[in-house]
């Protein structure tokens, strides 16, 4: 038996380091990425629950506004996150200043509204209300009012006005982020909810919204 030979036959029975160091290997990146996509799993699960956590909070909060605001003429949306204030409640067409039936819707629910948003079991869930000013798509051109936008971002910014004189402490809530709660805008006729080429219609269009948003997941630590 030469040399060459024997070398051979001594190595036939072992196994190669290279293709155990291999396998192991990829064992342990297999068990880092089994171990990482149940982390991410899990977490994606946890916010998910947190979201889910926070709608129904949101839903709680609107179905309690809707019992005690059913007999100011304001319409609560529990599904859509929203309370209606149709504009003729508030103000009279092509108008900005609140009449006086405004101010006694205004009366019933910013006190209502302060209180809920103000329980311990919602502290922190809330993200933003934001108060919506929409008009028809009837134009409007006035020295005050150039034009729609200008009426309804004034509407809105006086219905909030009109909110904190009857419960200043709406303007001392913040979210979680310990940003004012509160917001206004103004959408025009861009937004409507029914068609602008009916009366009723463009009735239902001219309006205050408050919006409630929810406090997002954030992210997993």
């Amino acid at each position: 038996m030469n040399s060459r030979f024997a070398f051979s036959y001594r190595r036939e029975g072992e196994e190669n380091p290279f293709l155990i160091s291999i396998s192991d290997l990829m064992a342990g990146l297999l068990t880092i990425f089994m171990l990482a996509l149940a982390y991410y799993v899990l977490s994606f699960g946890q916010q998910t629950a947190k979201l889910t956590e926070n709608e129904d909070k949101r839903a709680e909060i609107l179905e309690i506004l809707r019992k005690e605001l059913q007999n100011a003429g304001i319409t609560v949306r529990v599904d859509e996150g929203v309370l209606h204030l149709p504009e003729g409640i508030l103000f009279d067409v092509g108008e900005a200043e609140i009449k006086e039936e405004g101010w006694r819707a205004i009366k019933v629910l910013a006190p209502v509204l302060s209180d809920v948003l103000q329980r311990p079991e919602y502290a922190g869930t809330v993200e933003t209300v934001f108060i919506e000013g929409h008009t028809d798509n009837a134009p409007i051109s006035t020295p005050r009012y150039p034009s729609n936008w200008e009426l309804s971002t004034q509407r809105a910014i006086n219905t909030w006005n009109a909110m904190q004189k009857v419960c200043p402490e709406l303007g001392n809530l913040t979210n979680k982020s310990g940003q004012p709660l509160f917001s206004c805008s103004g959408y025009a006729d861009t937004r409507p909810i029914a068609s602008n080429d009916t009366v009723e219609g463009r009735r239902a269009n001219r309006r205050i919204d408050l919006r409630l948003t929810m406090t997002p997941p954030g992210k997993p630590e």
